[in-house]
């Protein structure tokens, strides 16, 4: 596994793009950005054993991805028949992409296989390109870098009230 951004001092942001789900609707990062963060999985494609376990991975962690305020993207080379199928056997958890072409990949800069979190504005937090092995971050990691860019965001972030912020604000100065 190779780090190949760290940010978010990195300035490097996502480049828009819009590519097909696997029920051929049009999708645009766009419609994302700026309510949620973005984790972005560039595989090879569902016959790819590493890639599709990967996908599997992530799908079962996506509850805890979203209540970070985080949508999964999935994009591969797969036609859309490939894609059905696999969102299918797993439940739609999130858009599976089609990229026939590579240009979305080739586009961010990056190789596959890749993960990349970004912030809900684009900018790129956190990238990673798997090697020969596909070694790539564990659900866990990523979920502790989720959970701490949603916590670096002051306009995202609610203050809990307890009974000792109230007891505080209760006592006389």
């Amino acid at each position: 596994m190779q780090l190949v951004i760290s940010g978010p001092a990195s300035g490097r942001h996502l480049h828009s793009f819009t590519l097909p789900d696997s029920d051929g609707r049009p999708i645009l990062l766009w419609q994302y950005l700026q309510r949620s963060n973005v984790l972005l999985f560039f595989h090879h494609g569902v016959n790819c054993a590493a890639c599709a376990a990967m996908v599997r991975e992530l799908a079962a962690h996506v509850d805890a991805y979203h209540q970070q305020e985080t949508a999964v993207l999935a994009i591969g080379p797969d036609q859309l028949a490939e894609n059905q199928q696999l969102a299918a056997q797993l439940g739609h958890p999130f858009p599976l992409l089609s990229d026939p072409g590579g240009r979305v990949t080739a586009q961010q800069g990056l190789d596959t296989p890749s993960l990349v979190i970004a912030d809900r504005w684009g900018e790129i937090w956190k990238a990673w390109v798997g090697d020969t092995d596909h070694q790539l971050p564990s659900a866990q990691d990523v979920l502790q870098w989720l959970v701490f860019i949603e916590s670096q965001c002051e306009e995202c972030t609610m203050i809990e009230w307890t009974d000792q912020v109230e007891e505080a604000n209760d006592s006389p100065e």
